[in-house]
């Protein structure tokens, strides 16, 4: 029976790893069945076995799945405790630009806040690039469009109130002083090499939902991404994996801020 179900699953990671979206088959194992049973519920099969059989068929329903693992909790300067840490935290030398990544963008929210927060300290030309990267397609084209809620203008001005947004009836568009550094593409934090060369990660909230061993890996990627003196910063329910501790040093406890010393 064990090994009938093992079989099922396995073909539901190979639907996933077809899209694109395998690095979700190494999320834990209790989030990720809680998702599947709430998909195949949704889709009123009743069983992993149907619902196999559903994916084989349907491949509007295999995005849906993948949409369903992606996690998407995100918010302007969520957290604003962590975005004053950070701010303080945050140096670095007048002669060179700083090259920051948001890994997990999600739908753009944290990108964007932190394009403001570095236009905050240094607004001028060439001072900053921000990449930005997500397994997501369709919500990485929401971060791209730059388009939100008239409710995001309060939350970006409670920080940076001389933030130059685009606002009209309808809406808030990112300003273009922000677009023309901040780059969004599609990458796979579980596969090496996602970037290099940082100053700057944020990392926040991803970890937690995949299994030990894949979050020792990506942490590893990570901080083999930073420079030397570069930053890391991850959610508040996340620590840094004892594989990486001795090559960083903490920076805040409470926020999560650590730097790479070695």
């Amino acid at each position: 029976m064990m090994a009938a179900v093992d079989s099922t699953v396995g073909r539901i990671h190979a639907h996933l790893a077809s899209i694109g979206a395998g690095a979700l088959t190494l999320c834990k194992p209790a989030y990720f069945e809680r998702r599947l049973r709430s998909r195949w519920r949704a889709c009123g099969v009743v069983d992993l076995e149907s619902y196999a059989d559903l994916l084989d068929r349907d491949a509007a329903e295999r995005s849906r799945l993948a949409a369903a693992l992606t996690i998407n909790v995100t918010g302007f300067f969520r957290n604003p405790t962590a975005w004053a840490a950070l701010g303080r935290a945050l140096v670095w030398p007048a002669d060179r630009p700083l090259m920051a990544w948001s890994a997990g963008c999600a739908t753009g929210e944290e990108a964007w806040s932190l394009a403001a927060l570095l236009w905050r300290q240094r607004p001028e030309p060439g001072a900053w690039q921000v990449e930005a990267t997500d397994l997501d397609a369709p919500s990485l084209a929401v971060a791209l469009r730059g388009r939100y809620p008239l409710a995001v203008r309060a939350a970006v001005a409670a920080v940076v109130p001389e933030a130059p947004l685009v606002v009209d009836a309808d809406g808030v568009s990112m300003p273009e002083a922000w677009r023309s550094r901040l780059r969004f593409r599609q990458a796979d934090l579980t596969r090496p090499g996602a970037t290099s060369g940082a100053d700057l990660i944020l990392c926040r909230n991803v970890l937690i939902y995949f299994a030990e061993a894949a979050q020792d890996a990506i942490l590893t990627s990570l901080v083999d991404a930073l420079h030397p003196g570069g930053l890391l910063m991850l959610g508040k329910a996340e620590l840094a994996a004892w594989a990486v501790l001795p090559r960083l040093e903490t920076v805040d406890r409470r926020e999560r801020i650590y730097r790479r010393v070695r």
